[in-house]
C-alpha cells in the first residue's frame, strides 16, 4: 500500500511553541515566481524531509511550485525534482537566500 505524503504545518509548530517570526512572514509576503523556499515532508511519525521548492505561481489560495530536490529517504522516494507541490504560507519551512538560490536552479 502507497504512503501518504504530507506537507508539514510548520506555522502550526511555531505557534504551538510560542515562536513568531515576524521576518519571515515578511519574506513570504515578498515572495515571487521563481523564489526557492524549504518545505518539510512527512510520510509517517518517523519519516521526514525538507526539501527545496521552486514556486511556479501564487493563487489565492497559496502557492504551485515544482522540487528542485528529490529525497533519499525511503518512505518519501517518490518527491523527484521537477514533481509539482501545492502549499500555503503557512508551510513554508524557510526561504532559500538568492547565492543559495542559483545553485539549486543549476
Amino acid at each position: 500500500m502507497r504512503q501518504c505524503i504530507e506537507i508539514e504545518d510548520i506555522e502550526f509548530l511555531r505557534r504551538q511553541n510560542g515562536i513568531h517570526d515576524v521576518e519571515l512572514q515578511a519574506e513570504i509576503k515578498a515572495l515571487n515566481e521563481g523564489s526557492i523556499v524549504r518545505l518539510t515532508f512527512l510520510a509517517g511519525p518517523r519519516i521526514s524531509a525538507t526539501l527545496a521548492v521552486r514556486i511556479t505561481s501564487i493563487v489565492p489560495a497559496g502557492f504551485r511550485g515544482t522540487l528542485t530536490e528529490a529525497s533519499s529517504i525511503a518512505g518519501l522516494a517518490t518527491l523527484r525534482i521537477g514533481g509539482r507541490v501545492v502549499f500555503t504560507a503557512d508551510h513554508i519551512h524557510s526561504i532559500v537566500k538568492a547565492s543559495r538560490n542559483s545553485k539549486l536552479r543549476q
